[in-house]
């Protein structure tokens, strides 16, 4: 079968920073799973295309299935491609998948039943795939061309009787070196750009879920479960194929916990020096603030191998904050993380947000305060953005239960702007996160 593999959305614009489209490895290992498995793929990311240049480019390649991967912020835009596209050609299937899609059931099977409808329903979609989506992806392609009741499709979500129903979850993969290695052929590379201008920047996903429970954070919904990763050796073969074949030289590791096994870091520290991979490869990754204020990851280690940056979720300076966030850190922790890697040689990379509902405009400024006395002259870029709530985590739950949400329309601003009703003015709040930008440039 032939399948189009589109994602939707471009660069948005963000107040004070630029969020640019980035590869979509997850739509990469679908291509190369269903061509190991003897079907045809070909990924559509839509960075600077049209919505009728891209329909026109998928209609040309003419598939009999069409799989959307969406996040939030685009999937009204994916369902109106989708829509466009079954125009042209009525016979096409179309799958979604992706975050909002599994975010939005996960909240209608935990809380709130009818929630998925509401939150994913559109004309133009056949089917839906939420979580983990190889194998189930597979499970949809093999049915529709074998004609296979709906029903004994595993995996999916399909109408009957004007109800989207389960077929049940597949289990998930546990050995990650089963897949192939992700094909990027498709992508449009020369339209890359992180926000440091590093349009080489390749990314690498070499593993899954997270043992954290963050309540904001969606891996644990998307991931449930023990984190899963490549072994070393796959990680190593993955690097000296996009180095010696491909020229890449600059990686980033995607995974939530990279640093979840010291053993699996060191070995691929090592085999990086083995593999004559020293000196003409550096990558970053993003590491826990507990684990590196503990002394848990070897930074020099990392730093001679090639570590050119630490990415820390460090999110507040406030203890209540961190603390309802279930974040596991303190504020002391974050300034040690800082520190340390900062000493070590490795430039440090952080993330923190605003507008949580319970602090007040002190509390608030407090927190932004110490972050800029930490930070000043030793974190390289801070990604300073509003807590968004996304359906499926206990966030989100705990803010629909509270009457929270100000901004019905908040997840297509992409965290740009406030989503919750707080304790500071909206017009003061936008403000304060102003300031506050320019203040750690």
């Amino acid at each position: 079968m032939k399948v189009a593999l589109v994602v939707p959305g471009g660069k948005k614009e963000m107040e004070g920073m630029n969020q640019v489209a980035r590869p979509p490895l997850g739509v990469c290992y679908l291509k190369s799973y269903l061509e190991h498995n003897g079907h045809e793929a070909k990924v559509f990311h839509q960075v600077d295309e049209s919505d009728s240049e891209l329909v026109d480019k998928i209609t040309k390649y003419d598939p009999q299935l069409a799989g959307f991967s969406t996040m939030s912020c685009v999937y009204d835009e994916g369902s109106d491609l989708a829509k466009r596209l079954k125009d042209y050609n009525p016979s096409v299937k179309t799958v979604f998948g992706g975050e909002h899609v599994t975010g939005s059931f996960a909240e209608d099977q935990k809380y709130e039943p009818g929630f998925f409808e509401k939150s994913c329903g559109r004309e133009g979609i056949d089917y839906f795939i939420p979580f983990e989506g190889e194998k189930p992806l597979l499970n949809l392609v093999s049915g529709l061309e074998a004609k296979a009741n709906e029903k004994d499709i595993k995996g999916i979500l399909f109408k009957n009787k004007g109800k989207w129903e389960y077929t049940g979850q597949v289990p998930r993969i546990d050995n990650l070196d089963e897949l192939p290695a992700p094909n990027r052929d498709d992508l449009p590379y020369d339209k890359y750009c992180s926000v440091d201008e590093s349009s080489d920047l390749e990314y690498m996903h070499t593993g899954r879920g997270c043992r954290f429970k963050c309540s904001y954070c969606a891996t644990p919904v998307s991931s449930p479960g023990k984190v899963v990763a490549n072994s070393a050796e796959r990680v190593l073969d993955e690097i000296e194929d996009r180095y010696k074949n491909h020229g890449r030289t600059d990686f980033f590791f995607a995974d939530e916990l990279f640093t979840f096994d010291p053993q699996r870091v060191a070995d691929i520290c090592k085999g990086i020096e083995d593999r004559g991979l020293k000196g003409n490869i550096q990558y970053r990754i993003f590491a826990r603030v507990d684990d590196v204020s503990r002394g848990k990851v070897d930074l020099g280690m990392l730093k001679d191998s090639g570590c050119n940056g630490l990415f820390f979720g460090v999110e507040s300076m406030n203890a209540e904050t961190l603390n309802r966030l279930r974040k596991g850190t303190t504020p002391e922790m974050i300034e040690t993380a800082i520190n340390k890697t900062y000493d070590a040689g490795i430039p440090v990379w952080a993330s923190l947000m605003v507008g949580y509902p319970w602090e007040t405009e002190s509390q608030l400024k407090t927190s932004m305060d110490k972050y800029t006395e930490i930070s000043r002259g030793k974190v390289f870029h801070t990604y300073s953005t509003f807590i968004t709530p996304f359906p499926g985590t206990d966030f989100y739950h705990y803010c629909r239960s509270n009457d929270l949400i100000g901004d019905p329309n908040y997840l297509r601003s992409d965290c740009s702007t406030p989503a919750l009703k707080t304790e500071i003015p909206r017009e003061r709040l936008i403000e304060m996160h102003r300031e506050f930008r320019k203040g750690i440039k």
